[in-house]
């Protein structure tokens, strides 16, 4: 290829990256042989954590990075120390061009910054290779698309400046002309950031030089690339139509032609009009998403990517599964599309599938359960055969799953426990345990099923752990209490002993977290019926100090947060100057005040609960009022009014703790009760 894209004049330095003998280094990474070659079998890391955060671990692990074919697979490194050395052999591929290696503990991480520990991968002649340069830049460049997961993000990282990762791109192609075609994208998320429109002119060179050579053997990936390029960077509708037409008239069954497929799917859903379990429209477009993937199957595109996929291939299964659920309770989409269903998609159709309608009781563990298994062993067992998949190694692959598919195992064990299989349950619960042991839901299941699986002696000492981490429902506090009397003779002193089982420390500084929120605004209160048919006039309470609590009964977080609300209630029953008042507001459902009734007695909770007045779905007389002084919105919205009539805090949402929701409250009740 003669026409090559400079992208910078800019002259500067080379950094070399070079490894060293071990006289050289006291601390970090060396290669032996000191140059890599491709295809060497057997290639040695040798990492000395002295000087460095893994300084003096005793169990270390390793992660080996390889560049190859424009991307990174990694692979865990069999690592054996040697007088205070960590070393592992390896074989280096034939396409390799880069190398990156990580050392690391279960808190801990050693990049090598700020040099890394990256090295080039040379040829036979000691040469550099295409893409190596591509990688080198853009492994240290937020979002480049090739930067490995969580290297940016570690202590001491230091992403190269723009103009520096020009440099580097300028001298690939310079030596590699032909690499331009393998690099587009690249060097447009490069431009875009650095030079925005300057390369305009020299990109739209480039696509028509592309264009006008038809000895180029372009891939299906690299004419999509060149399409968005046009359409999205340099917006040259022109340019893309005839970037298209070439592409179709290569690759008919391929990303283009499967985009605008894609669109054509979606658009027939959108134009769906009824609920009708036979509306023809609905079933049209079920029967063109079949065809789809017979056409473009989805092995075949596991790593193709284009703007349009990127926006709306998820969008369409939830369009194919939750049509026909919501229109015939019809799951058969679910199980016939589970191994095309894209993987990031996994969780949010657990979400709505699983997940939602089982938490709202529409549909029983037993239904739930099969659906659940069927996505949840999906996520679990899917192969590792897509890019966004082969840059973490095989064992840090296992755990990233369970991070970020945690949300849908815990549900998963949810289900298992409601159908007491406890033995599975656990061990799901355990799976996510470092993600949710500071949930006081979850703790109270695990606890639960500790006692089924009978493993009681561990009861007592993890409920006193959570404790101090405020993760407690009253159920553990209960169990715990009366342990206390078990050992004690007596519950006189369970509260002293509550709190020694949190430091001092950290009783303080919530305490003065708390405090120092606190606000004073006038507020004008209302009278309001209660639940029991009568009036309480909350205008009438001068010298109470009160604290009201805005729910519905449609609102998840709000019911969540009631068992901190009836722990406040216990916990100050026998002080007559403090009262408690639970507000219903924001109905949107005739029966309201019905399922108010329900829920609190379902609960066995003793709250006083007031219905905000006004007609349906405008029932916020008091909750707007509040909404107005505070200049906020949405519930739950928690508020203390003190005895002059002013609020003096106000607390949003729900953190999922009912001991450290009534632990706030109480340190603002205290401190208002003594104030002067």
């Amino acid at each position: 290829m003669k026409r090559i894209f400079i992208l910078s004049t800019l002259v500067i330095g080379c950094l070399m990256i070079v490894s060293c003998s071990k006289k050289d280094i006291p601390s970090g990474v060396q290669y032996e042989p000191q140059y890599v070659i491709e295809g060497a079998a057997k290639q040695k890391v040798v990492y000395n954590p002295a000087g460095t955060v893994l300084e003096n671990e005793k169990k270390v692990k390793g992660v080996l990075y390889i560049m190859r074919n424009y991307w990174w697979e990694a692979t865990d490194l069999d690592l054996k120390k040697r007088g205070g050395r960590w070393t592992a052999t390896f074989e280096v591929p034939e396409d390799a061009v880069l190398l990156c290696s990580k050392f690391y503990t279960e808190e801990k991480a050693d990049w090598g910054w700020p040099a890394t520990y990256a090295t080039f991968v040379l040829d036979k002649n000691k040469q550099n290779k295409e893409g190596s340069r591509l990688g080198w830049a853009m492994l240290r460049t937020p979002n480049s698309g090739l930067n490995l997961p969580g290297m940016m993000e570690a202590e001491g990282a230091q992403p190269i400046a723009g103009e520096v990762q020009l440099m580097w791109l300028n001298n690939e192609l310079q030596q590699f002309p032909q690499a331009q075609l393998h690099q587009l994208r690249y060097l447009v998320n490069t431009l875009g950031r650095v030079k925005p429109g300057e390369k305009n002119q020299q990109l739209k060179e480039s696509i028509l030089f592309f264009l006008a050579n038809d000895s180029l053997s372009l891939t299906d990936q690299q004419w999509s690339d060149m399409y968005d390029i046009a359409q999205r960077t340099l917006s040259d509708t022109t340019l893309a139509r005839q970037i298209k037409e070439r592409t179709k008239a290569l690759y008919p069954d391929g990303i283009m032609a499967r985009d605008e497929e894609l669109l054509r799917i979606q658009n027939l859903f959108g134009s769906v009009k009824t609920r009708e379990p036979d509306d023809s429209i609905a079933a049209l477009a079920q029967v063109e998403f079949e065809a789809f993937l017979k056409r473009f199957p989805t092995e075949n595109f596991r790593n193709a990517r284009s703007f349009v996929s990127d926006l709306f291939y998820s969008k369409i299964f939830r369009a194919v599964n939750y049509d026909r659920i919501m229109r015939a309770d019809d799951y058969s989409n679910v199980y016939k599309y589970i191994h095309d269903i894209p993987f990031d998609e996994l969780v949010s159709t657990h979400w709505h599938v699983v997940e939602i309608p089982f938490t709202n009781g529409q549909i029983s563990a037993e239904k739930a359960l099969p659906l659940s298994e069927l996505i949840v062993n999906e996520m679990l067992t899917r192969p590792r055969d897509e890019y966004s998949m082969l840059v973490y190694s095989p064992n840090e692959w296992e755990k990233h799953v369970v991070k970020i598919r945690a949300m849908a195992l815990y549900a998963h064990a949810r289900v298992l426990d409601a159908l007491e299989r406890a033995d599975e349950a656990m061990k799901y619960m355990e799976m996510v345990y470092p993600l949710y042991a500071d949930k006081a839901e979850y703790a109270n299941i695990y606890v639960a099923l500790l006692q089924n699986l009978g493993r009681d002696e561990e009861v007592i000492p993890y409920i006193k752990k959570c404790v101090s981490t405020d993760a407690t429902t009253q159920q553990m506090l209960d169990l715990l209490r009366e342990d206390y009397r078990k050992n004690s003779g007596s519950y006189e002193g369970f509260e002293d002993y509550l709190y020694s089982l949190k430091s001092a420390e950290k009783i303080a500084q919530e305490r003065e977290k708390a405090i120092s929120q606190l606000i004073d605004i006038p507020i004008e209160l209302c009278a309001l019926e209660n639940m029991e048919g009568g009036i309480t006039e909350l205008n009438k309470k001068e010298g109470k100090i009160l604290f009201l609590d805005f729910w519905a009964t449609w609102c998840a977080p709000c019911k969540a947060s009631m068992a901190g609300g009836q722990m406040l209630v216990d916990r100050w029953a026998d002080d007559s100057d403090v009262e408690f008042y639970f507000v219903d507001t924001e109905e949107n459902t005739a029966d309201y005040r019905k399922k108010a009734e329900e829920f609190i007695h379902s609960k066995g909770y003793s709250l006083n609960v007031l219905f905000d007045e006004g007609e349906l779905k405008s029932q916020n007389k008091l909750y707007k009022t509040m909404c107005a002084a505070l200049h906020t919105s949405g519930i739950p919205l928690k508020v203390i009014v003190d005895g002059r009539g002013h609020i003096r805090w106000m607390g949003s949402g729900y953190k999922g703790s009912p001991v450290g929701m009534a632990d706030e409250i109480s340190y603002i009740i205290e401190y208002l009760k003594n104030e002067k």
